[in-house]
């Protein structure tokens, strides 16, 4: 890894090493995923119905990550294909997640937490606290807002 002194980085664009991170660490995370045969919102969505103590609707998929992630309704054919591999089930409207569902999901959170252990090695709880507020307060700096569940 390439370092910089302080001074350097005090002059480094936050854009740019945001924007890098962010596409290291979803990229990482996708390969994760997709050796489970789950894309992304395939995996938000499959634990979001999962996590919940009722059926739920699509729609209620949709809105709730709408609210913290760019997805507008791309996320419902996502759901759609859950339904169609047998992973989520639909009865009247409401969702389920299947035996088949809760085995994949439970097969792909040991790789998922691998993953995340690798993108957190040598960093410290402080340092992600500080790099996550850090990322919000510039982020409510310029007038904008971020929110995840």
């Amino acid at each position: 890894m390439e370092t910089y002194t302080d001074d350097r980085i005090l002059q480094q664009p936050i854009g740019y090493w945001s924007s890098m991170a962010g596409r290291a660490v979803v990229t990482f995370i996708r390969a994760t995923l997709e050796r489970h045969g789950l894309t992304q919102p395939q995996w938000w969505t499959l634990n979001y119905v999962a996590d919940r103590p009722a059926a739920v609707t699509i729609d209620e998929v949709v809105d709730f990550h709408r609210g913290f992630v760019d997805t507008d309704d791309a996320l419902r054919p996502d759901a759609l294909a859950l339904i169609a591999t047998g992973l989520l089930l639909e009865v009247d409207g409401a969702l389920t997640v299947s035996p088949a569902g809760q085995q994949r999901r439970e097969e792909t959170w040991s790789d998922v937490h691998a993953a995340l252990a690798t993108i957190r090695e040598g960093v410290t709880d402080d340092e992600y606290i500080t790099t996550v507020r850090s990322l919000q307060r510039m982020i409510d700096n310029v007038g904008a807002t971020a929110w995840h569940a």
